[in-house]
Parts: C-alpha cells; sequence; structure tokens
C-alpha cells in the first residue's frame, strides 16, 4: 500500500513538474514566428477554368500561314486548312491546353460572336482563343473544341504556340497562346 501511495505521489510530482515545462516549452513554440499564409500567386489563382471575352490584338500575315498537312490531299480547302506555330517563352503547358479543350468539349453550346471579337478561355500556363475575324459568326462548343484539339495536336504538343484559321466566310482563328500574351489576328477579310 505504502508502495502504491508513494508511486502516485512520484507521478503527481512528475505531472505537476512537467506540466510547468510543457507550458514554457509551448510558449516559445507560441511565440516563434506565425505560420505564413497561404501563398497564392499568379500560378495559384490562373489553375481555375474561366472564360472571357477579348478581341484581337496582334496583326499578323496570311502570308505567314501553312496548310495543314492531313488535308492537302482534298480537292476542296476547307475553313480550318491553315496554321501557323509560334515559339513564345514561355510556352503553355500542354496539360493545361488539354484542360482546356476538354472542358469546352464537355459543354454543348451555340454561341453568336460579333466582327473582331473573341472567345478566351484560361487554365495554368494556357489561354486559348476563338476569334471572328471579319464579320458576325454563330458556332458552337463542339466546333470550337474540335479546332483547338487540332491546334493542340500541332503546335502545343510540341512546345510551341499556335493558330488555326478559316479563310472562308465566315472567317476565324483558333488558338492557344501562353496565358496573358495578346490574341493574333490575320489579314483574311
Amino acid at each position: 500500500m505504502k508502495f502504491v501511495l508513494a508511486l502516485t505521489s512520484l507521478l503527481g510530482a512528475a505531472m505537476a513538474f512537467e506540466s510547468s515545462g510543457f507550458k514554457e516549452r509551448s510558449a516559445r513554440l507560441r511565440s516563434r514566428a506565425p505560420r505564413p499564409e497561404k501563398f497564392a500567386s499568379v500560378e495559384v489563382r490562373t489553375l481555375e477554368y474561366r472564360t472571357s471575352i477579348g478581341s484581337p490584338t496582334e496583326q499578323r500575315s496570311k502570308a505567314l500561314l501553312t496548310r495543314v498537312p492531313g488535308l492537302q490531299r482534298r480537292a476542296v480547302p476547307q475553313a480550318s486548312d491553315f496554321f501557323e506555330c509560334t515559339n513564345p517563352k514561355p510556352s503553355p503547358a500542354t496539360a493545361d491546353c488539354k484542360v482546356i479543350v476538354n472542358q469546352i468539349l464537355s459543354t454543348d453550346d451555340e454561341f453568336i460572336i460579333a466582327a473582331n471579337s473573341c472567345l478566351v478561355y484560361s487554365f495554368g500556363t494556357c489561354q486559348a482563343f476563338f476569334c471572328s475575324l471579319c464579320e458576325t459568326l454563330s458556332t458552337t462548343t463542339t466546333f470550337i473544341g474540335g479546332q483547338l484539339d487540332t491546334v493542340d495536336a500541332l503546335c502545343v504538343e510540341n512546345g510551341q504556340a499556335g493558330t488555326i484559321v478559316g479563310e472562308d466566310a465566315p472567317q476565324w482563328d483558333a488558338g492557344f497562346t501562353y496565358a496573358g500574351q495578346g490574341l493574333p489576328t490575320f489579314d483574311v477579310c
């Protein structure tokens, strides 16, 4: 019985001594610099999928365009027969551009786009666009997603940005740039 009483007394004294040491240690830990707030850089903020409206800002020549390779055998060219790849530094990430294409293709929307206006889609490092160049046009997300998928295969997967252009009425262009860069327009009107 004396042993149990002595053990209990020693444990009580040890707990009292430890709790005062614990309070001192925890006070020191609390007095250290506060935890930093979550980092909210541009990269973190732009990882959300966004859509907006814009207008072309960079005039480019039609002479820079190249015929899409798989379409050279056709007798009648179609609107998406010409493209241009560029080498911006930095270039958009392929994975970010694929997120945009998948988001666009997952919707079933129709749009009427005024002349010299663009639909702009953003995710991470990638900015996609679809612009009406000369006149108001009507289109669907299926068409836009298909054109952007083509640009992804021709340019973005090779570490480049790019644009595909429809020269036939109603003229349009679609493509990818690095997030925040200007949108191209071509002299096809």
